[in-house]
C-alpha cells in the first residue's frame, strides 16, 4: 500500500514541524530562509490552513498583514511554490527591470492572466536567485514606495 501524502491528506492536521521533515534539501534551506525573512521583517506568524484550490491543492502556510494576504508557500517534496497576488501597476513596473529579476520570474510575471487588476504569480523556488527575487517581489508589494528607494 502506497503512503499517503501529509500534504495531500486533509484529514491529519499539518504541524509546522511535519513541513520541515518532509521537504528535502535544498528546498529546505530555501524553504527556512523564506519563513525566517517574512517573520521577521513583517513580524507574523505563519498560519497552516488546507486548500482544495484548483491551484495547488493540499497544506500551505499563509502569511496575512494587516488584515490583507502577503503570500501562501506550497510545500512539496524536492521543492515549493510561492503565491504572491501582486496589482497590475506593480507588475508593470518590475516589467520594466527586466535585468534585476530572473528570466523564469520574469517569464511568470509576463504570462499571468490579469484578474480583478492583479496578478496571481505562482513562483517554484528553484535557486537561491529565485528566493532572492520572491523577497523582493513582497518588499515591492509591501511598500511599492520602495521602487523609488531600491535600486532593485
Amino acid at each position: 500500500m502506497a503512503e499517503k501524502d501529509l500534504i495531500l491528506d486533509v484529514h491529519h492536521k499539518l504541524a509546522y514541524e511535519e513541513i520541515l521533515t518532509y521537504i528535502n534539501e535544498p528546498a529546505l534551506t530555501w524553504w527556512k530562509t523564506l519563513n525566517s525573512f517574512i517573520q521577521e521583517e513583517y513580524r507574523i506568524k505563519p498560519k497552516i490552513t488546507f486548500s482544495n484550490c484548483s491551484m495547488q491543492k493540499g497544506w500551505n502556510i499563509k502569511y496575512h498583514k494587516s488584515g490583507k494576504s502577503l503570500c501562501t508557500l506550497y510545500p512539496e517534496k524536492d521543492s515549493f511554490t510561492v503565491l504572491v497576488v501582486i496589482k497590475l501597476e506593480l507588475a508593470h513596473a518590475i516589467g520594466t527591470m527586466v535585468n534585476k529579476f530572473e528570466p523564469a520570474v520574469m517569464r511568470i510575471i509576463n504570462s499571468a492572466r490579469p484578474f480583478n487588476g492583479t496578478k496571481w504569480l505562482m513562483v517554484p523556488i528553484e535557486s537561491e536567485l529565485i528566493l532572492k527575487n520572491v523577497q523582493e517581489l513582497l518588499i515591492l508589494k509591501h511598500d511599492t514606495s520602495q521602487l523609488i528607494k531600491k535600486d532593485i
